[in-house]
């Protein structure tokens, strides 16, 4: 349960009582303490207050609104109050916005009977009008659906509720909003979690809500979120016509064009989508022709009658009992002298059986319809026992192996002792994704003792190359024997890189003892055996890569990086690279991309994001 601000002062307002809660913020009225005017305050939940993230998109949403509040169709912000101003009033982080007396169009669809033509028009021309004010303001809403229009007392539809809308110069947050938004009323787009989201999936998510507007149901149900998400992606709704035959042709096709699941394929604008609505009232309009036969024929009316809904085939399948007892029968005897069951009986048993032959036969065809459009994840770590997360949400210890709707997967790896392991994977439907992860274990002790022999191994090294050219006797003797030490030791150096040489850490350490013993040549030599040898992994094409990088051969360089991106685009130390590669050339938009993503995957990385902040 939330705090308790009533009779709190905000500003100039008073905190009179709260309106509701959300998932991040509660909202309260407000009276201003001299004026007889009222306001809604948005105050950001408790819990909320000391992730960052969250206050900086608390924030984003109150100047998304200022941005756009000059459109007479979206509420307005009226104040937004200062770190310091919160502090000093020990409230949470808020703003200030107009309060409108009235209901949400939610509110409405399920307190009323149906709406006219006119109705509906009206509310959706205001609604496009506002949201082509936002996106011809670079403004995506990301959540359009029924319960974020308000009606105010003169019937005016304004929009509200941006705290999931992004600025298209604002698209830094990669993996922030990757499945949010309603599912219900959620792109097809949104629901595979796209991060280049535009105006076009908010007019897929206004075309549901006109679905819901006209047939008095969504389009779209199932048991999950997941389930929704899904018949979203890849089924096409049952079109309104279908479901009552009062709906004109026209709004028929309207809907079902907004709802297309390729965005290429819907209204291209807002404006686009209101002329055609328009359209409707038009006694002048084109009359929109017939698309098949078994399609019902539009009837041009300023009433849509949801009374007329038509019930789901088979309802009524086996209602009616066609046996009848005043016929004669004209059987043979030994059938006549069997005592025949109850008409009743006969009727339920029949009617039984029927249920129990369609429940298996509808049950295979779900566990084949989930196979076909679900993907399968076998996910299994090295040792196993590991947690996994599927998109910040536990779904196991490993080995795991479960079936998902088809979208992108943040899938995390996580075990005490070890180093976390993060893969960005995209699922197809029907498919499988296989994932076998190596954890490598967090050995402070053991890789400080070998750093240290690293060390000492280089400045062995260093004295060696003093001594080589000596004319003295003596220093020949010892550098012949420091020369078989310094050898022996970069033996046992080399042998644990081929020992662990799924490791990059001990691939790092390797790389740099032959540069500080010249032996780069044969290190790269030695990489490659191992990857024809059947070793062929994206860390020895990185150790490649940084092995061309010191010799200068920025061709094989660029190469065995590709090489290594093709191996495992998740590899930090690959997307590292890149990023100082593009630095290198001063592409810095290219290089920022490469460091966004390892930031992404792992955002422990101080000395990456440095560079990351300078660019």
């Amino acid at each position: 349960m939330s705090d308790d601000f009533s009779m709190k002062r905000a500003g100039n307002y008073t905190l009179v009582r709260k309106l509701g809660d959300g998932g991040f913020a509660t909202v309260y009225l407000a009276q201003h303490t001299v004026l007889e005017k009222k306001a809604a305050v948005k105050l950001l939940l408790g819990e909320w207050v000391e992730e960052q993230d969250v206050v900086t998109r608390f924030f984003d949403e109150a100047r998304t609104m200022e941005s756009v509040s000059e459109h007479p169709n979206i509420v307005k912000i009226i104040d937004i109050a200062t770190k310091e101003k919160c502090q000093e009033e020990g409230l949470p982080p808020y703003f200030i916005m107009e309060y409108l007396e009235g209901k949400s169009l939610e509110d409405l669809m399920k307190s009323t009977d149906g709406f006219s033509l006119e109705e509906i028009v009206k509310i959706m021309d205001s609604a496009l009008s506002a949201l082509q004010f936002c996106h011809d303001h670079g403004v995506v809403h990301r959540d359009i659906k029924p319960s974020n229009f308000m009606m105010d007392a003169d019937g005016n539809v304004k929009l509200t509720d941006f705290g999931i809308a992004k600025a298209a110069e604002n698209t830094s947050k990669t993996g922030e909003g990757l499945t949010l938004g309603s599912t219900d009323y959620m792109s097809p787009e949104q629901a595979l979690g796209k991060r280049d989201l535009d105006y076009r999936s908010d007019i897929y998510s206004l075309g549901v809500t006109l679905y819901q507007l006209v047939c008095d149901r969504l389009p779209f149900i199932a048991d999950s979120a997941n389930a929704v998400a899904l018949k979203h992606i890849q089924e096409k709704p049952v079109p309104p016509i279908d479901l009552n035959p009062e709906v004109p042709r026209r709004l028929n096709n309207i809907i079902l064009k907004a709802m297309e699941k390729e965005r290429e394929h819907r209204f291209q604008s807002c404006n686009e989508m209101k002329a055609e609505l328009d359209k409707l009232l038009d006694p002048n309009a084109d009359d929109v022709p017939e698309e098949s036969n078994s399609s019902k024929t539009g009837v041009r009316t300023t009433s849509l009658d949801l009374s007329q809904l038509h019930a789901e085939a088979g309802d009524e399948a086996f209602s009616r009992d066609e046996y009848d007892e005043t016929t004669n029968y004209t059987g043979m005897t030994t059938r006549k002298l069997v005592a025949k069951p109850p008409v009743a009986l006969v009727s339920f048993v029949r009617t039984l059986l029927i249920i129990v032959v369609a429940s298996l036969f509808f049950l295979g065809v779900f566990y084949l319809y989930g196979k076909m459009t679900n993907v399968h994840l076998k996910l299994e770590t090295s040792p196993s026992g590991a947690n996994v997360y599927i998109n910040k949400e536990m779904v196991g210890t490993s080995p795991v192996d479960i079936s998902l709707a088809p979208m992108q997967y943040l899938i995390w790896f996580k075990y005490d002792g070890y180093e976390d392991e993060n893969k960005l994977c995209q699922g197809t439907a029907g498919g499988e994704l296989n994932l076998s992860v190596k954890l490598k274990k967090i050995d402070s002790e053991g890789q400080a003792k070998l750093k240290a022999t690293i060390e000492s191994f280089k400045e062995k090294v260093h004295n060696l190359s003093k001594i080589a050219n000596s004319k003295n006797k003596k220093e020949q003797a010892n550098h012949a024997k420091a020369l078989e030490e310094v050898s022996k030791v970069y033996k046992e150096i080399t042998d644990l890189f081929v020992d662990n040489c799924d490791d990059i850490r001990y691939g790092k350490y390797y790389i740099e003892a032959c540069k500080a013993f010249d032996k780069l040549d044969e290190a790269k030599t030695k990489i490659q055996e191992l990857i024809a040898n059947g070793n062929d992994t994206s860390n020895l094409h990185c150790l490649l890569c940084y092995i061309f990088k010191e010799q200068g051969n920025k061709e094989s360089y660029k190469q065995e990086l590709d090489n290594a991106y093709m191996k495992d685009s998740n590899n930090k130390d690959v997307l590292n690279a890149y990023g100082e590669y593009y630095i290198e050339l001063g592409e810095k938009e290219r290089a920022k991309q490469f460091l966004d993503m390892s930031l992404f995957l792992y955002p422990e990385q101080a000395e990456i994001k440095a560079k990351h902040d300078k660019l």
